[in-house]
């Protein structure tokens, strides 16, 4: 594909002063004024260090991933490839290590057990509703009073859960 500096720039995930400055040091070439982008693409692996343009790779990557980025067989490429997966890594780690002591994580075998207690007693009482508001329900033709009891039964189920959150500590 042949195009503009600026759609060769979009292309590799950089500014177009990145591109700019490519073809002021002759790592890349230009014919009759436009990019090849696949001639380029070459050009800019072979001419520039580390095998790899950094700002290249990090616009590839997808957010939160971990991963080393490619590049070629260049060892200190390699090198710098390795090691900055090893300090995102490390960075994660730390900020996990971090949160699990200011308490805002907790183990997942805990949080199941919790989820499970809940939603047990939302069932339980929720299946309740019918068996406790029918004959009421049944006795009554006012839709306000009707409302009214359904509104009052929700809110004391709603008011049960939330104190059993409140007794667990979250």
């Amino acid at each position: 594909m042949i195009g503009s500096l600026r759609a060769y720039a979009r292309h590799r995930g950089c500014a177009l002063r990145a591109v700019q400055k490519a073809i002021e040091s002759k790592r890349i070439t230009l014919t009759d004024g436009k990019v090849d982008f696949e001639a380029a693409d070459r050009d800019w692996q072979k001419n520039t260090f580390a095998g790899a343009s950094l700002g290249h790779q990090k616009a590839k990557e997808p957010s939160g991933a971990v991963q080393a980025p490619r590049v070629g067989p260049d060892p200190v490429g390699q090198y710098l490839a390795a090691r900055a997966a090893k300090e995102t890594y490390l960075a994660k780690e730390a900020q996990l290590r971090y949160e699990a002591a200011a308490g805002k994580l907790m183990e997942t075998q805990r949080a199941n057990e919790y989820a499970s207690s809940f939603s047990q007693l939302i069932k339980d009482h929720l299946l309740a509703l019918p068996d406790r508001l029918a004959p009421l329900l049944a006795a009554t033709e006012d839709i306000n009073t009707v409302r009214k009891l359904l509104i009052t039964d929700i809110d004391g189920v709603l008011k049960k859960l939330h104190r059993a959150i409140s007794d667990a500590g979250l």
